[in-house]
């Protein structure tokens, strides 16, 4: 598929199905006007559920439809695949962790004061450390919400033998607990305080203690963005 803008893919699959510009609105959720801006080039791609439901719509290949709105290919996949793994509800297998109401995902919710964009990728201000973020949104601020399953905790700086580029920033573990399975971590990152679950082996006694220095790994699409200010439960 040729580059081509995701404006000029959404007008063309529209009209190739025959829908209004109202009738896609009535379908797919979004407001007719937001709808009509985006297909003019004056908005921004929404978020990833109406994507997908855009997709389901007009018959599109849901890579190539958020290709078409500036995240680069080689994250897409990644970014499909961490969502489906939330959907898979991972958390039966970990004892008494729930993504979705364990306080350790709750205290992970942040304001992010984006500084630059490439796309839908986006550098952002989170305490004193600069993130990679992606989001679907122009707004300057950005409520980041970060799974404690999805930081990596490590011992050396990965920075030479990372394959994808990931968030690595230097840290230090504050307090140790455990949570079934799990230890649970709260790090001194850049100012704020991080919580991380991470899976003990069960042969090995817990090596990570609060005061060691250690690094943490982030990878950009495991990080859930929205503008600031917008209500939760949408």
């Amino acid at each position: 598929m040729s580059k081509a803008q995701f404006s000029e893919i959404l007008h063309k699959a529209r009209a190739d199905k025959g829908m209004s510009l109202r009738q896609l609105s009535a379908h797919s959720g979004i407001e007719f006007t937001r709808l009509s801006r985006m297909e003019h080039g004056t908005r921004p791609a929404p978020g990833l559920p109406q994507m997908r439901r855009l997709a389901e719509l007009l018959s599109l290949n849901m890579v190539d439809l958020l290709v078409s709105a500036g995240t680069p290919r080689e994250a897409v996949e990644q970014l499909l695949w961490v969502e489906r793994l939330r959907q898979a509800k991972r958390a039966v297998t970990l004892a008494e962790y729930s993504p979705e109401g364990h306080r350790a995902g709750l205290k992970n919710e942040f304001t992010a004061h984006v500084i630059s964009r490439d796309g839908a990728f986006c550098t952002a201000r989170i305490g004193s450390e600069t993130w990679s973020l992606i989001a679907f949104s122009d707004a300057t601020q950005l409520r980041v919400m970060i799974p404690p399953e999805a930081i990596h905790v490590l011992s050396e700086d990965p920075q030479g033998i990372m394959l994808t580029p990931c968030n690595v920033f230097r840290s230090r573990i504050k307090k140790t607990r455990k949570v079934g399975a799990l230890s649970n971590l709260v790090l001194e990152v850049g100012g704020i305080e991080l919580n991380a679950l991470v899976l003990r082996k069960p042969d090995q006694d817990v090596s990570l203690n609060a005061g060691d220095e250690v690094f943490i790994s982030i990878s950009p699409v495991a990080l859930s963005t929205e503008p600031y200010g917008r209500l939760k439960g949408r």
